[in-house]
């Protein structure tokens, strides 16, 4: 089937996968550092007054859902680089719950500074994600055409 696959997707969702195993290596890092009792260094630098307990707790449940995210991420992935079987659903639900998880981020850390505070590395964070949004677009238009050729 990955023969047939349009080429951008061969080349986003093994992105998608080395990113997404990146970002759990990175949740795993933070957050041993902050059972550690220090503070979690890039890519979640805090804004000048350093994170409050409630943003705290938000970014504890959000890394949560995002562990699974990720977990079905790689999963989409390896069925597609290993097994060469393209998964359109799994991906987009992997997708959904990361894009979903990005917004919900924003949301609860543009408003504390951090990104005024830090821009290089909230940037390096939307460009190395900004293919992603590439990727879950395809693969919205690949469920289209799936449904309306049923």
């Amino acid at each position: 089937m990955q023969k047939r696959t349009p080429r951008i997707l061969r080349l986003l969702i093994p992105y998608y996968g080395l990113l997404q195993a990146l970002h759990l290596g990175a949740l795993a890092w933070a957050g041993l550092l902050i059972l550690r009792g220090k503070p979690a260094p890039f890519p979640i630098p805090p804004p000048p007054g350093g994170w409050t307990n409630q943003v705290m707790a938000f970014l504890y449940g959000l890394a949560f859902t995002d562990i699974i995210g990720i977990v079905l991420g790689i999963l989409f992935t390896a069925q597609f680089v290993f097994e060469d079987k393209f998964n359109t659903r799994l991906g987009t639900l992997s997708l959904t719950i990361f894009i979903t998880g990005a917004i919900v981020f924003a949301a609860g850390t543009f408003p504390s500074g951090a990104w005024a505070a830090h821009p290089v590395a909230y940037g390096v964070l939307i460009v190395l994600f900004a293919p992603c949004a590439i990727l879950y677009f395809h693969l919205l238009k690949q469920l289209r055409d799936n449904k309306s050729s049923d």
